[in-house]
Parts: structure tokens; C-alpha cells; sequence
């Protein structure tokens, strides 16, 4: 299984005093930068896109397409991500909404001005796992505002995003994504790959923590239950409410359910705005049932 947790001495470089620590405050700083542990290296997002990549072995990666060449910088990363984040937004002349959404998620719900007010904390973006076929927009611990008291058996969501009607049936359908985590938790659920899967988690937001990505202050150790059911969060973006689209997937999504005699392994949820905004609030989540009952109005 591929892990996302940085080894010891790999990850003392991006603490303070380390080689890397300048990189972490700048990203600490601007809400345009997401940084995300990939095991062997670190990847730094810039509208959910890969400005910078940091590997294990010291050395960096850039897309060649971007027209610029970090070594031309000799560490000077202020000037380095104003000079990459021009560059990388002439190269994406076409800005992708679902990509800018995630990033929106991430600076209200990990760092913004409300971040301690919501429910959820995203601690991975464009997650990826080769062996169980598993991708996912975002991956979020679901932790109640009113139970920080305790880090204990949280819940793990994985998120999606979906951009405008078209992006609710087809070859990434909302029904072809929720077959897919039901598929990827049934990998997770065969001999300790869950364990495994979860304990990585938990050390990636021990090291997030550390390096004080989320706004939220607290000693509490996190740990994830290995028997509630992960969630799976559909958030969806200029959707027309006169539309039958999702109603479509909806039905599918219950026809498959019922082959499991309602015994799936998640719990499916929609996301609303609190009028508007990224938020993620548990009053705000709608559940697999309830938009069922929408789609049987009409």
C-alpha cells in the first residue's frame, strides 16, 4: 500500500530549524498553497495544481510546461512561487472550478477565519492509491465542533467535487463514484489493509498538525474508528435545482444500495452552503435518504 506519512528524518527537514522550513511558513502564510505529505516526497499545490514537488533525496521537481526552472532560484522561495504561480497561470489559461473548490475547502475548513467553527478538516487533496484503484478530490476527518474535547474513533470522509450539471452523470458519474469507495472499502476491509490505510492517515494529520497546517490548536491526538462507517461527502457546485440529472444518479445509487441489503460500507452524505461558502457543517449535510425523498416528489 502506498503511504502518505513522511519518515522521521525526511520530515525534520520541513520542521523548524530544517532545510525546508521556510517553504512550510510561506505556505502557512498564503492560502493560494496547499502542501500534502506523498511518502517518498511533498507536493505543493497551487489552485489545486503542482507548483513544486520536494523530494526525499533533496531534490525538486517542477512541470517543464510552466517555462521556469526552480534551480534558477538557489532557494529564494519568495520569489520563486510569485515567479512559478505567473508562470502556472499563463500555462492554465483555463481555470477548472472543481479544482478551485478544492482549495476553497481547504483554506475555510483547515485555516480560514471560520476553521474552527466547522466540522471538518481536510487533510488530503487528489488522493491516490494505485493498489485498491482509489481517487478521491479530497480526504476529510470529520470531527464535530461541540466533541474537541476528544480525538478518539473520528470518522474519515472522502469528498468529492462536481462542477455543474455535466459533471453529475457520465464516465465520473456521482453513482460511479460512490460504487467506487464501496469498492475501495471493500479492498480496505480484507486482511489489515485498513489498519494500515488508517494509521498512515493518522500520522500524515500528526505531522500536519506539527507543522501547524491546520489554524486549529489542540493536543488531542486523532485516531480514526475502524468500525463506523466512513462518509462520503458529495459537494456540489452550480448544480441546476431544475435539473433531473441528479435525480438519475440518485435512483441508481438506491438500486445499488438495496443489492446490499442497505448493508453498504458508507454513509453518503450531500453537502448544502451555509448560505454560501466552503464550510462543512454536519447541520449542513444531507443525507443518501432525504434526497431520495426529493427525487420521489419530482
Amino acid at each position: 500500500m502506498n503511504t502518505r506519512a513522511l519518515k522521521s528524518e525526511f520530515f525534520k527537514e520541513f520542521e523548524k530549524g530544517g532545510k525546508y522550513e521556510k517553504i512550510v511558513e510561506l505556505v502557512k502564510t498564503d492560502n493560494s498553497l496547499i502542501m500534502c505529505m506523498r511518502g517518498s516526497y511533498v507536493t505543493i499545490y497551487y489552485k489545486s495544481l503542482q507548483i513544486l514537488k520536494i523530494k526525499e533525496k533533496g531534490t525538486f521537481e517542477v512541470d517543464s510546461n510552466y517555462g521556469i526552472d526552480v534551480k534558477d532560484y538557489d532557494n529564494n522561495w519568495v520569489l520563486y512561487f510569485k515567479d512559478a504561480k505567473e508562470a502556472l497561470d499563463k500555462h492554465n489559461k483555463v481555470e477548472k472550478l472543481e479544482k478551485e473548490v478544492q482549495q476553497a475547502l481547504v483554506k475555510e475548513n483547515n485555516r480560514g477565519s471560520i476553521c474552527n467553527e466547522t466540522d471538518y478538516f481536510i487533510l488530503d487533496i487528489e488522493y491516490t492509491q494505485s493498489d485498491f484503484d482509489g481517487r478521491f478530490d479530497a480526504l476529510a476527518v470529520y470531527w464535530p465542533k461541540d466533541k474537541r474535547k476528544n480525538g478518539n474513533n473520528l470518522k474519515l470522509a472522502f469528498v468529492e467535487v462536481k462542477a455543474g450539471e455535466k459533471a453529475i452523470s457520465g464516465t465520473s458519474s456521482v453513482y460511479q463514484h460512490c460504487k467506487s469507495v464501496i469498492k475501495f472499502m471493500g479492498e480496505l476491509n480484507k486482511d489489515n489493509n485498513k489498519d494500515e490505510f488508517l494509521e498512515d492517515l493518522e500520522k500524515v494529520i500528526e505531522q500536519q498538525r506539527k507543522l501547524g497546517l491546520w489554524e486549529y490548536d489542540n493536543s488531542h491526538e486523532i485516531t480514526f474508528s475502524r468500525t463506523e462507517k466512513p462518509q462520503l461527502i458529495f459537494v456540489l457546485v452550480n448544480y441546476n435545482p431544475n435539473s433531473r440529472s441528479l435525480d438519475n444518479e440518485i435512483e441508481k445509487i438506491g438500486k445499488y444500495v438495496e443489492e446490499y441489503e442497505n448493508e453498504i460500507p458508507i454513509e453518503t452524505l450531500f453537502a448544502k452552503s451555509s448560505f454560501m461558502g466552503y464550510g462543512l457543517y454536519d447541520s449542513c449535510m444531507l443525507s443518501l435518504k432525504h434526497v431520495q425523498k426529493r427525487v420521489c416528489r419530482g
